[in-house]
């Protein structure tokens, strides 16, 4: 799943869709250019990582690229990879405030958040309470929470709501279609399998996974509920 958590990110150019000219034609299409683009330097750089070191380093080591980088003996290299690492880490996390943020304000913005999370900032027309809250809860997992525990929780998640969206497109019109139904039909079936696989490996993201899922319908069925009370 740590392949499937790689990947994760692309989905947050859909999104800031209404933040994007012509998002019917420009995000599909970054999509698809992302994903070529990443899966080439994923491939070159698996390739020559494990020609350096092998397969066996690789899967032992904490910071395999620069495991497999210091078998060059250039100390310049090693440095270089590592800063490398550093700021392709900073951007994952730039990436993810920018989605979770931008699902809080829409939430917000929709009443199922509080409304402060919609505010807009009066500049640069962007979610900035929102911005700045989903970045501390961010800081806050990365200090005190286990990793590894984190990227399972959080594929969980993609891959559930990745599975409602692909059974969202099943339901769509014809005329409305974009791509044949098998896309959605597979895109369906192997999220469904990754989540059995996950129950298999890591049975704690499920629990937490299946905990926050409840936590969350009970949220939305009494806050209806109280809604329609106050109406």
């Amino acid at each position: 799943y740590y392949i499937f958590f790689a990947y994760g990110g692309f989905a947050r150019v859909a999104v800031v869709a209404e933040e994007v000219k012509d998002a019917g034609r420009n995000v599909p299409r970054a999509i698809l250019l992302s994903i070529v683009i990443s899966t080439i330097f994923y491939i070159v750089v698996g390739v020559v990582a494990v020609g350096l070191v092998g397969a066996s380093r690789l899967s032992n080591s904490n910071s395999p690229l620069t495991e497999a980088i210091g078998a060059t003996g250039s100390a310049a290299a090693v440095y270089i990879v590592s800063a490398g690492g550093l700021l392709a880490t900073a951007s994952v996390l730039l990436t993810s405030i920018l989605g979770v943020s931008r699902v809080a304000y829409a939430m917000a913005r929709r009443k199922d958040l509080p409304q402060t999370l919609s505010k807009l900032h009066p500049k640069y027309n962007t979610p900035y309470y929102s911005v700045w809250i989903v970045g501390f809860l961010m800081a806050l997992l990365v200090l005190f929470i286990d990793l590894a525990k984190v990227v399972a929780i959080s594929t969980f998640a993609m891959l559930f709501y990745y599975a409602i969206a692909n059974v969202s497109a099943l339901r769509l019109k014809a005329q409305k279609r974009m791509y044949p139904l098998v896309v959605p039909a597979l895109g369906t079936s192997t999220c469904l399998a990754l989540l059995i696989f996950i129950l298999f490996v890591s049975p704690q993201a499920w629990d937490l996974g299946a905990a926050g899922l409840a936590a969350g319908t009970i949220y939305y069925i009494t806050k209806k509920r109280l809604v329609k009370k106050s109406s």
